[in-house]
């Protein structure tokens, strides 16, 4: 019964269209698409009051009941910040005042990884704002993407790719900030050749599974201690490792316990992780350069795509995103990324 209700509506929709004007079918197909995505949004991100188990500021887990909101959902007291919140704080949909039309027209953007002004254009918004919906959106799918934590009789391939640094931006007005060289077109050659301190170091893995991990590590070829930072959360006891020559590797995977087999980078033993820097640098190669500063925000959303995309910008499920938007919290305000400053200056502190 209710199937046949279905196609009979859907057919008169579809007679109905066919009778008005090109503009005005225009017109009705967007209010139609603008209600689909504002039913859809409402449905998958909605969130079980019964679930909150940490206070959304400060993440204590010392929260007690405080009342019901004007809607009558339920809100929390943390009893170590002393502040209440309910279902809708601090998540990107209850706090924003956008329509969760436009939210869901964004995380369709977001899918194909299309440019800020393209979004900006397909969602009625401001260059600005579609900046600081993407920074929301990252912010909250960052949790959901599997980290990889190696265990002993894990094999996992190691190797380093590197970004030239960037300011890209208008820093113009910018009061905290000052550009520590000449701006320069991003075709423009390095002033120093190879691996030079002029470009970040993004320090890479991935196991049989195919988890990875993508972290930023500083300036120039990656040495012992920063290997050590970003392998400790990553590689456990036992684990077997891969990698090329580099000898900055030995050290700290011999302190974690793993077994190190070093090969030649001509031998392709490491193909699983020079697959993962080429798709990266087409990954990012649409965005005509990223930022330092944001790189790691980047990385995050490639390693999201990888894991949750079938590498056609297609979801298992098309409201799995706006799940993860809706259930996602954020923690970084529009100030904080108005007064964000790259990482690593004192190269040019040093240089001066």
């Amino acid at each position: 019964m209710r199937t046949g209700k279905v196609a009979r509506i859907a057919d008169r929709v579809r007679k109905e269209l066919g009778e008005l004007t090109p503009q005005e079918r225009t017109l009705a197909i967007k209010a139609l698409r603008d209600a689909l995505y504002e039913g859809s949004a409402l449905d998958a991100a909605t969130s079980d009051p019964k679930q909150m188990d940490a206070c959304v500021r400060c993440g204590s887990i010392r929260i007690i009941r405080k009342g019901h909101g004007r809607d009558g959902s339920q809100r929390w007291k943390c009893m170590d910040c002393g502040r209440t919140f309910g279902v809708r704080t601090n998540r990107v949909m209850g706090m924003s005042k956008l329509k969760a039309g436009v939210w869901m027209r964004f995380l369709e953007c977001f899918v194909d990884c299309l440019s800020l002004r393209k979004c900006a254009q397909r969602c009625g918004v401001c260059l600005k704002t579609a900046f600081l919906m993407r920074q929301r959106v990252i912010e909250c799918i960052r949790r959901y993407t599997p980290v990889l934590r190696s265990e002993a009789g894990m094999s996992v391939q190691l190797d380093e790719t590197y970004f030239r640094e960037s300011f890209k931006g208008n820093h113009t007005k910018s009061a905290v900030f000052v550009m520590p060289r000449k701006a320069h077109r991003r075709t423009k050659s390095l002033r120093k050749r190879g691996l030079s301190k002029e470009q970040i170091c993004v320090a890479t893995g991935v196991d049989d599974a195919g988890r990875s991990f993508l972290t930023v590590c500083g300036r120039g070829v990656i040495s012992k201690d920063r290997a050590m930072s970003a392998l400790k959360p990553h590689i456990g006891r036992g684990t077997d490792v891969l990698t090329d020559g580099a000898p900055a590797y030995v050290k700290p995977l011999a302190e974690l316990g793993a077994n190190l087999t070093q090969t030649d980078a001509g031998d392709h033993a490491i193909n699983r992780v020079n697959t993962l820097h080429a798709r990266l640098e087409d990954f990012m190669f649409g965005f005509h350069g990223v930022s330092t500063k944001y790189l790691q925000a980047y990385l995050d959303w490639f390693q999201w795509l990888g894991a949750f995309t079938d590498g056609f910008g297609e979801t298992d499920d098309n409201r799995l995103l706006a799940r993860q938007l809706g259930n996602g919290l954020y923690r970084i305000r529009r100030r904080d990324y108005q007064r964000m400053t790259p990482p690593y200056m004192d190269y040019w502190k040093k240089a001066a």
